[in-house]
């Protein structure tokens, strides 16, 4: 392996078609980026995640190149001097410089060194794709199932608003001018928004790539479809608030009361006043991070403690209140989550407050008052 190959050359060559030889395993690949590749394509069909782990391969692929090492060679102090480089890759000049497209003749692989998290992260992803050509027989063990990892606790997520916090959100959207069309048209849209987001905890990503014939009616019971991370498809229970919600914002765009399945054209939620047309994600995340900062303003005299909460919310705050406020309702843990779609039942998990909350107001209630 030659130390003399460009980034950018390796850049490429990742992108470029694969070229087979036979051997007995179960890839066909015979070298390192062919093999790099050969992992990266069981993602193709995720977009975010394909980007990520290329990403990720690629950087360590020129890394070792670099080092005149090659993925068999790979040991766990080689990962060791990895994890050093990461958080300072040097020579700077060469590894780091402004963001630029991939094959732009000025790109390079870092902006900056990585956060001891991003490492973290770097590290869990490349021990999969080490695991990945053991399995296809192109390598024989991974050296990063060595690193010692730690038991991470199962931490409640903060980032969600109590139901006090919900109902200033809900009172601040009934006060809304609504003078004009525009008005009643923003009015409505931030209305359904926050009842689309909180009552089925989606994600922004999912809302904004659906349509209306996304919702669906059958047993008399109408459901949510989404395609949610790892295009992971999922069908959300939609209760009798939000198919209220849905009537009203329907009515509002000039729409018949229910959706149908040739709705396949008609957003969720549409950008502009007399336009039927999908609003975009950055829209989306402006509209709610405005009405929070404006709800904040007012709240800042009355409840300061409040609007520094509200003030900081943004879209995915919805989907963890959402969440936690599932949870409160007393809904099963196991049924939470399979609403918001989650891997892992640790994960939800995350959203059982109420021991906390016990606690708390325990203590202050019978220790240390006068």
């Amino acid at each position: 392996m030659t130390n003399q190959l460009s980034i950018q050359n390796i850049s490429r060559q990742i992108d470029a078609p694969t070229t087979h030889q036979a051997q007995s395993s179960s890839i066909q690949a015979t070298n390192d980026i062919d093999a790099i590749k050969t992992w990266l394509n069981e993602f193709i069909n995720s977009t975010n995640t394909f980007i990520s782990y290329r990403q990720t391969a690629e950087r360590f692929i020129m890394w070792l190149y670099k080092q005149n090492i090659n993925l068999k060679e790979v040991t766990r102090e080689v990962i060791q001097s990895y994890e050093d480089f990461l958080q300072t890759p040097t020579p700077q000049d060469f590894w780091c410089g402004p963001s630029r497209p991939r094959h732009h003749e000025e790109w390079k692989p870092f902006v900056k060194g990585l956060s001891i998290s991003s490492i973290r992260l770097n590290l869990q992803v490349l021990g999969s794709m080490f695991q990945y050509l053991i399995e296809a027989g192109y390598l024989t063990r991974n050296p990063f199932r060595l690193i010692r990892q730690k038991v991470k606790p199962i931490t409640a997520v903060e980032r969600f608003l109590t139901h006090r916090e919900w109902d200033y959100v809900t009172d601040f959207i009934d006060k809304m001018p609504i003078d004009t069309e525009k008005q009643v048209f923003e009015a409505e849209r931030i209305r359904w928004i926050f009842n689309l987001l909180y009552l089925t905890g989606c994600r922004r990503s999912e809302v904004i790539n659906a349509t209306m014939a996304d919702f669906i009616s059958k047993r008399s019971q109408w459901w949510l479809k989404v395609i949610g991370k790892g295009n992971k498809y999922g069908e959300i229970p939609v209760p009798n608030t939000l198919l209220s919600a849905l009537i009203r914002y329907r009515r509002a765009m000039g729409l018949s009361d229910y959706p149908n399945p040739t709705e396949n054209n008609i957003p969720l939620i549409f950008s502009k006043y007399g336009k039927m047309q999908g609003i975009t994600d950055s829209m989306l995340y402006k509209i709610i991070k405005k009405a929070c900062s404006d709800l904040s303003d007012e709240l800042k005299l009355t409840d300061p403690a409040s609007a520094f909460i509200i003030g900081r919310m943004s879209t995915h705050w919805l989907r963890h209140t959402s969440a936690t406020h599932q949870v409160d309702s007393g809904i099963d843990i196991r049924i939470v989550k399979e609403n918001l779609r989650h891997s892992m039942l640790e994960t939800t998990m995350k959203y059982q407050h109420t021991e906390a909350d016990a606690r708390y107001e325990e203590t202050i209630n019978k220790f240390g008052k006068k």
